[in-house]
């Protein structure tokens, strides 16, 4: 298969999901699946059933494009929807030139 073809699957295509697309529940859920919790032990943590875990990843990846969980924190990073050991947390303010 061409290195193209398996970018493709890796990342998400399709929508360009942003905060008003996705549930804060969602949203949540997404910055639990970056620390690499399962959907069971998501449920433990928000004592909601696996089931519902599993319904919102289901509309999480149809909302984004993802297909697997990896390509889902690749698009929650680019899209700015969580952070990493401080990276990604916040934008830079735009440089204005230097007064002389």
């Amino acid at each position: 298969m061409p290195e193209s073809n398996l970018r493709d699957q890796a990342t998400p295509q399709g929508l360009e999901g942003s905060r008003g697309d996705l549930s804060e529940r969602e949203l949540e859920i997404i910055e639990l699946v970056a620390t690499g919790l399962t959907n069971q032990e998501i449920a433990k943590l928000l004592m909601i059933s696996k089931r519902t875990v599993d319904n919102h990843v289901s509309n999480i990846f149809a909302k984004t494009g993802a297909k697997n969980r990896v390509a889902l924190i690749n698009w929650a990073m680019d899209n700015g929807k969580i952070c990493r050991d401080g990276f990604n947390c916040c934008t830079l303010p735009a440089t204005t030139p230097l007064q002389r």
